[in-house]
């Protein structure tokens, strides 16, 4: 019994152990390696240890710091529209389908992620372009008399893309933070007769910040990050630090290209450390209040 025993006990060790070991070997170190090549002396081929900042100066003093900026912007556009979008129905799901079907509802948001995101983005190349779908039904409609060219290969493109391909993800955190919250506060404003619109500003948005902060920080982070984006629904003017980051390993500048990942990391670092102080973000975690 005893022998036993002391194989669940180390079972149980290494079940949290290799995880741990995992992101620490895949994620941990990487990151801390790509903030030391970022100061390395850039050779023909690869890389030379030093310390220099050319690097960053060399993004900072560029039209790179532009272009991040912008996508920045355009990112912080994305994750006002999937919060106007998303959260609603997470609320919805919470508040109005039956407790047994609310994760099965939830559930269909994983289905776009089962096809690949690059057949996912470029399919909207059809829907959006001057004679694609949308134009289509605008013209038939008589909204507009001749096919908008605003829509594809324009920053509009990758806000449009940005948001059908995050979407879920403020559906996803926006609904767990609603599951940490009771039932029968809901039922309790009804009774009061409280408004729709008190209800979300006094109870629904306290509660629900952290979940919310971290699905608009997913989004957020992602948006600067994913090179594909810009690449099929930008055009060639659209750029972000994901694909200055491929720009400069294309261009073998791997100190650039690791100086640009560091910048992104560290702005990851600085949305959560603002989050956690604003709104303590391991109250995603409490437990789950029916």
């Amino acid at each position: 019994m005893s022998i036993r025993s002391g194989i669940t006990t180390s079972l149980t060790r290494w079940v949290f152990i290799l995880p741990i070991a995992f992101m620490m070997l895949f994620f941990a170190l990487p990151m801390i390696l790509t903030a030391v090549w970022s100061v390395f002396e850039r050779t023909m081929f690869w890389m030379e240890p030093g310390f220099t900042l050319f690097s960053y100066e060399n993004f900072f003093t560029s039209a790179r710091l532009l272009n991040f900026l912008a996508s920045m912007y355009h990112s912080s556009i994305a994750v006002l529209i999937c919060l106007v979008l998303g959260f609603p129905i997470a609320v919805f799901v919470r508040r109005r389908i039956p407790q047994a079907a609310q994760h099965r509802v939830v559930l269909l948001f994983i289905l776009p992620f089962m096809v690949s995101e690059t057949i996912r983005v470029f399919a909207l190349r059809p829907v959006l372009q001057r004679n694609g779908l949308v134009n289509g039904a605008l013209m038939k409609l008589g909204v507009i008399t001749e096919p908008l060219t605003a829509i594809l290969y324009t920053p509009l493109g990758v806000i449009i893309g940005e948001v059908l391909s995050f979407l879920p993800f403020i559906v996803f955190s926006g609904f767990l933070a609603m599951e940490a919250v009771p039932r029968y506060i809901f039922e309790i404003c009804e009774d009061l007769g409280a408004n729709t619109f008190r209800v979300y500003k006094d109870i629904i948005l306290p509660l629900a910040a952290p979940g919310i902060f971290a699905g608009s920080v997913f989004i957020f982070v992602n948006g600067i990050g994913v090179a594909l984006l810009p690449n099929i629904l930008g055009g060639p003017g659209a750029v972000n630090a994901g694909l200055i980051a491929t720009q400069a390993i294309s261009a073998l500048d791997f100190p650039l290209a690791m100086a640009v990942s560091a910048i992104m990391t560290a702005t990851l670092f600085l949305l959560l450390y603002i989050g956690h102080r604003l709104f303590d973000l391991t109250h995603i975690l409490d437990p789950v209040n029916k």
